[in-house]
C-alpha cells in the first residue's frame, strides 16, 4: 500500500513551470493567507522556501517526500518541463488510486492531459478564470488532504501510544512496555460467542470468518483474562476485514474525544475504534459512553469495546437502549496449559532465564491450585515476576490469588528499595496506594488529583518514588491543570489492596472494622477477601470471626445508635463476612442474629449465611419465612439490586415488577451447579424462582431453562425432609410454568 508520509512538514507543495511563475506567484500569496486548524497553511513554494546555498533537487526532493499535497499549475509548460513531470510522477506514485488527493490539478492553459492526471479532477482556470473563484474549492481539497495527514500522523502516534503502555510486571525502572511482548509473546485467546453459541476459536481465526463493518462487539471475560490485550492486538494487527484506520481509546478518555473521532469517523471510509475498560470507567458514565458509541457506529465505525462480564451483565439493558444489541458477545477463556507454558517460556528467553520457565512448568504440574490459577494472564504475570525476581515463594499458597497478590506486591516494595528507587518508608506507601484505591473505587471513571487523596505532603515525598508511582497511570499536567492519576496499572491491584485493608481491620477488631466498611465493596474485591479468609488458616479466622462478632455486639447494643442507618448498614456487611467465613460450623453470631434482628433484611443476610454454613434449622425457619408476601418481596428486592436488574439501594428498593432477567439468570446458573455452595442454596433458590414467577404472572420458563429445574437430583439433597421439600419446588414449578405461553 502506498500512503503520503505522516510527518509532513508542509500542506502543500506548489509546482509550476518557470513560464508560469506570475500566476505561481499570486497563488502562492493566496494559499498562505489561508488556514487550517486555527493556522495558516504550510506551503511549499521553491523561491521562498530554498535558501541560498543550498541544493534545489534535494530540497525539492525532499519537501516532495514530506507535503501533504501538490497543486500542480498545468499548463504545456509544465508538462514539458522534466523537474515538473518528476514531481507528478512522484504524487502520484504516492497515491497511484488517488484515494489521499495528493495531487490537485490547476488547469491553467489549454493542453492534452497525460493518461495518469486524466483521470484526476482538476480545477479550471483557463480563459482569465479569476484565480479567487477557484479558491475556496482547492483549499477545500488541501484542508482534506491536510485533515487526512494529520489523521495518519495521529494514527501513527496511537500505535506508538500502544506499544509503550506499560505493563505488569516488570523488572526494571520505566518498563518494560507492550512492545516487550509484541508480537513474539502474544497468546491468541480463544473466545467463545454468547450471541450466536458455537465452538470456541481462536480470535484471530473468528476475525477471518466474521462480518464486523459497520457493527459493535463486545468483548468480554473475568479480571485479567486478556481483554485489553486482545484489544490492542486488534489495534496493532486486526485480521479478517477490520478497517485499517483503529483508534485504541480507554472508556473514560471518550467523552472527551466524541467530537473528535466522530468527525474521524465521517472523513473514514471505515474506522475501526477499540475500547477499553468500559467497566473501570464505571457505572455513571456507561450511558454516556454507550450513547456516544451508538452515534459513532450509525456513522458507520467498527465498534470492539471491552468490559468484565458482570459488569456488561449488569448494564445490558443501557448498553441495548444507546447502543443497541452488539452483533456478538466473545468471552475471552482461560488460558490452556499450552498457552501459559509458550508464554512463560517467551517470557524467559526475553529476560534471558530459561529457569524462569522451567520453574514455573514445576508449579503448575505440581501445586494444587496453580495451574487453574496461572490460567489467568494477569495472574500467570505475577507468578513470572515472583520467578524472574528470585523472590521467595510459599508455592504452597499459590492456589488461591489473595496470596500471590500477597507475594507480588510484598515484593514489589522490597525490590524498589534494594534498587534505590523507592526509598520512602514502605508502610506510607501501602497506606497511600490503598487510600488511592479505596478513592478509585468510590469514583470510577475519575481522575484523582493526588494533592487531594492523599494530601500534598504525601503526594510530594512520593511522587519521585517508583514504588509508588509505577503501580500507577500518571498523567503529566497541562497548562494550569496538576498532575493527575487515571488508575492502578491493572485494576486487580487497586481490589487486592481494599480487601488486604478489609482483612488487617478484621483482624485487628473494634472501630477499625467500621472504617474498613465505609466502602461498600462488590465481588470485585469480595473475592479476594474470601481467597484472602482461605489462606489466612484457621487461627487468625477464628481472631477474625470473634472480632466481628464482638464488633456485632456493640452496634447491636448501642440502644441510642442502633436504629440509625449507619449502624444498620454496618450490622449487614458484619453478618456477610462472617456468613462467608470458612469454618466449619454456622457461627452462633448468625444464629443470632436471624432470630433477634428486627430488620428484615438483616434477617435475611444472616439467614443465608447460616444456610451457607449448612445450618438445617436455619433454613427451615428462613424457608417457612418466604411464605409470607413480604419476606418474599423483600428477598426478590435484594437479588434483583445484587444481580443489576435495578439500579437502587438494596435497603430502600422494593420489587415493582420490573425486568429481572439476569437474577433469574444466575439462579438458574446456580441451580445447574454442582458445587457445595450450590447445593446449600438449592431449595432457596428454587423457592425464589417460584416467588418470581408468582409475582408475575405472565413470565414463563424456556424448555432450556425448564430443563434445568427438572434436572436436580433431588435424591442428592441431603436428609429426606430436605429432600421432599426440594421436590415439592420443582413440582411447585412445573406447576406454575405449565399452561403459560413460552
Amino acid at each position: 500500500m502506498t500512503v503520503a508520509r505522516t510527518d509532513a512538514p508542509y500542506d502543500v507543495f506548489v509546482s509550476y513551470s518557470d513560464a508560469d511563475r506570475d500566476f505561481a506567484h499570486r497563488l502562492y500569496d493566496a494559499l498562505r493567507r489561508s488556514k487550517f486548524l486555527r493556522r495558516r497553511l504550510r506551503v511549499f513554494f521553491a523561491p521562498a522556501a530554498i535558501t541560498v546555498g543550498e541544493s534545489i533537487p534535494a530540497a525539492i526532493s525532499q519537501a516532495l517526500d514530506r507535503s501533504g499535497c501538490l497543486v500542480a499549475v498545468v499548463t504545456p509548460a509544465w508538462l514539458a518541463s522534466e523537474w515538473s513531470r518528476l514531481e507528478s510522477d512522484v504524487a502520484v506514485w504516492r497515491d497511484p488510486a488517488a484515494n489521499h488527493r495528493l495531487l490537485l490539478p490547476l488547469l491553467l492553459k489549454t493542453t492534452a492531459m497525460p493518461t495518469l492526471l486524466s483521470r484526476i479532477k482538476y480545477l479550471d482556470v483557463r480563459e482569465g478564470r479569476d484565480l479567487e473563484e477557484i479558491m475556496p474549492d482547492l483549499i477545500a481539497a488541501i484542508r482534506w488532504s491536510a485533515a487526512e495527514a494529520e489523521e495518519r500522523s495521529q494514527a501513527a502516534a496511537e500505535r506508538r501510544d500502544v506499544l509503550a503502555a506499560p505493563i505488569l510486571p516488570w523488572l526494571g525502572f520505566g518498563g518494560p512496555s507492550f512492545d516487550f511482548v509484541w508480537p513474539e509473546m502474544i497468546i491468541d485467546p480463544s473466545v467463545s460467542p454468547l450471541r450466536h453459541p458455537g465452538s470456541d476459536a481462536r480470535l484471530s481465526n473468528w476475525l477471518t470468518s466474521a462480518r464486523t463493518e459497520a457493527a459493535c462487539f463486545a468483548v468480554v471475560g473475568v479480571a485479567g483474562a486478556g481483554k485489553t490485550t486482545a484489544l490492542r492486538s486488534l489495534m496493532l494487527s486486526g485480521g479478517g476485514d477490520l478497517p485499517s484506520q483503529r483508534v485504541f481509546v480507554h472508556a473514560r478518555d471518550l467523552p472527551a474525544r466524541a467530537s473528535e473521532l466522530a468527525t474521524r469517523s465521517r472523513r473514514m471510509a471505515r474506522l475501526a475504534l477499540l475500547v477499553d475498560g468500559l467497566d473501570e470507567a464505571g457505572e455513571g458514565l456507561v450511558e454516556t459512553v454507550s450513547s456516544h458509541l451508538g452515534q459513532l457506529a450509525a456513522a458507520g465505525a467498527t465498534i470492539f469495546f471491552a468490559a468484565r462480564t458482570d459488569f456488561f451483565d449488569r448494564q445490558s439493558d443501557i448498553l441495548k437502549r444507546t447502543l443497541g444489541m452488539p452483533r456478538e458477545v466473545l468471552e475471552v477463556k482461560s488460558w490452556t496449559r499450552e498457552d501459559v507454558l509458550d508464554f512463560a517460556s517467551g517470557y524467559a528467553q526475553r529476560i534471558s532465564d530459561p529457569s524462569v520457565s522451567a520453574r514455573a512448568e514445576s508449579i503448575i504440574d505440581d501445586v494444587p491450585g496453580a495451574a487453574q490459577m496461572s490460567s489467568n494472564p494477569m495472574r500467570l504475570t505475577l507468578l513470572l515476576y515472583l520467578l524472574a525476581s528470585d523472590a521467595a515463594i510459599d508455592v504452597v499458597r499459590l492456589s488461591e490469588p489473595y496470596a500471590l497478590y500477597t507475594m507480588f506486591y510484598r515484593e514489589w516494595l522490597t525490590r524498589e528499595r534494594h534498587r534505590g528507587t523507592g526509598g520512602i518508608d514502605s508502610s506510607l506507601v501501602q497506606k497511600s496506594h490503598t487510600a488511592l484505591a479505596r478513592w478509585f473505587y468510590t469514583n470510577r471513571g475519575e481522575r484523582a488529583r493526588p494533592e487531594e487523596s492523599i494530601g500534598a505532603d504525601v503526594w510530594m515525598a512520593l511522587r519521585t518514588d517508583s514504588a509508588f508511582t509505577e503501580l500507577l497511570d500518571t498523567a503529566a499536567g497541562w497548562g494550569d491543570e496538576s498532575e493527575s492519576i487515571r488508575g492502578f496499572r491493572h485494576e486487580t491491584i487497586g481490589e487486592f489492596l481494599i480487601a488486604q485493608s478489609v482483612l488487617d481491620a478484621f483482624l485487628a477488631g473494634g472501630p477499625a472494622i467500621d472504617a474498613a466498611l465505609t466502602v461498600t465493596v462488590g465481588d470485585d474485591v469480595n473475592s479476594f477477601v474470601r481467597s484472602g479468609l482461605t489462606d489466612l488458616g484457621a487461627a487468625r479466622v477464628s481472631v477474625i470471626q470473634q472480632n466481628l462478632a464482638a464488633r456485632y455486639d456493640e452496634l447491636e447494643a448501642d440502644s441510642a445508635g442502633r436504629d440509625t442507618d449507619r449502624s444498620e448498614r454496618l450490622r449487614e456487611q458484619i453478618i456477610y463476612y462472617v456468613g462467608r467465613l470458612p469454618v466449619d460450623e454456622a457461627p452462633p453470631m448468625l444464629v443470632r442474629a436471624f432470630t433477634t434482628e428486627s430488620s428484615p433484611l438483616l434477617r435475611r443476610s444472616a439467614a443465608l449465611g447460616a444456610i451457607l454454613h449448612g445450618d438445617d434449622d436455619a433454613e427451615i425457619e428462613y424457608m417457612a419465612l418466604l411464605d409470607d408476601p413480604g419476606e418474599a418481596s423483600l428477598n426478590r428486592s435484594v437479588q434483583m439490586v445484587y444481580f443489576g436488574d435495578v439500579h437502587g439501594d438494596l435497603h430502600t428498593f422494593v420489587d415493582g415488577g420490573q425486568g429481572w432477567s439476569k437474577t433469574r439468570a444466575a439462579i438458574l446458573r446456580r441451580l445447574g451447579g454442582h458445587s457445595l455452595r450450590d447445593r446449600r442454596l438449592r431449595w432457596w433458590d428454587l423457592k425464589t424462582l417460584r416467588s418470581f414467577l408468582e409475582a408475575r404472572p405472565g413470565d414463563t420458563l424456556s424448555s432450556a431453562e425448564l430443563a434445568v429445574v427438572h434436572g436436580i437430583d433431588t435424591a442428592a439433597e441431603g436428609g429426606s425432609e430436605r429432600e421432599l421439600a426440594v421436590g415439592r419446588e420443582v413440582r411447585l414449578i412445573d406447576e406454575l410454568v405449565r399452561g403459560r405461553p413460552t
